[in-house]
Formats: C-alpha cells, structure tokens, sequence
C-alpha cells in the first residue's frame, strides 16, 4: 500500500520516506481533516523516530509541492489538513465528530461567473463549506 505514496512523493520530486508515506496514509484514510499533532499522535506508535517537529516540516512540504492542502475552518484554531484533490470539491462538515465529506460538482460556479462579470472581478477560486451534523451524529 504504501507503493502508492511512494510513487506520489517521487512524482513531486520529494524523497519518498517512511514517515512522509505514513503521513500520507494517514491522511488518505481519514475522513476527517487533520491537524499536524493528531497526525503525530497517529503514528507514534509506528514511528518511534517522529517528531511534532518532523511531521510540521513535512506538511510545509507536502504542501509546497502540491499533494496536501492547507485547511483553516472557523471551528478550529489550528491549521488543519487534507490529501489535496485532483478536481475542485466543497466539504460538509460534521460538527460533533469533524467528518468530512467532499461534495463533487460546484454550485456556485454560474453564480461565480454571474458575480464576477458584474463586478469585473477575477476570481481565482472560492471554498464552500457547510457545517452541520453527519447521519450518525443526527441519530445519537
């Protein structure tokens, strides 16, 4: 499994470490954004020679070239981040246990142009998200 994230890591030019395909895997597997410390607290036990430190430095990184996105929502503090996604996607977001699920295909884009002619604004991009509550947190 970790082939994959190697061949990603190699593709964007980074050296394909253990931690940096560990840190991917996690992100891949998560439906959640994360932060850089629960990142850690993921692999600590894996990865006995990680550091907060390292995976800080590793998700500059993996953001520099491409392959993790940044996320700042206004429920978290911290800076949060997800695999970055080959096509535009918005998130719903689970307010009780931070699920995360990409919403496809992009309302706003007609409204976007509609706007952006209107006001002769260039937009080079926008971000939807909306909050709420996941099927499972809705029932408990």
């Amino acid at each position: 499994m970790l082939a994959k994230y190697q061949n990603w890591l190699r593709d964007h030019g980074l050296k394909a470490t253990k931690n940096r395909m560990m840190m991917l895997e996690v992100l891949d597997e998560d439906h959640k954004f994360l932060s850089a410390e629960e990142i850690y607290q993921s692999l600590i036990e894996k990865a006995s020679n990680l550091s907060l430190s390292t995976v800080y430095r590793s998700m500059e990184s993996l953001v520099e070239v491409g392959l993790v996105s940044p996320v700042n929502l206004e429920t978290s503090k911290q800076t949060l981040y997800e695999l970055s996604h080959t096509e535009h996607a918005h998130h719903l977001i689970c307010m009780s246990c931070q699920k995360v699920i990409h919403v496809h295909g992009c309302p706003v884009a007609s409204y976007e142009k509609q706007i952006a002619k209107e006001h002769q604004f260039t937009v080079r991009e926008h971000k939807l998200e909306l909050y709420g509550y996941c099927q499972e947190c809705s029932t408990k």
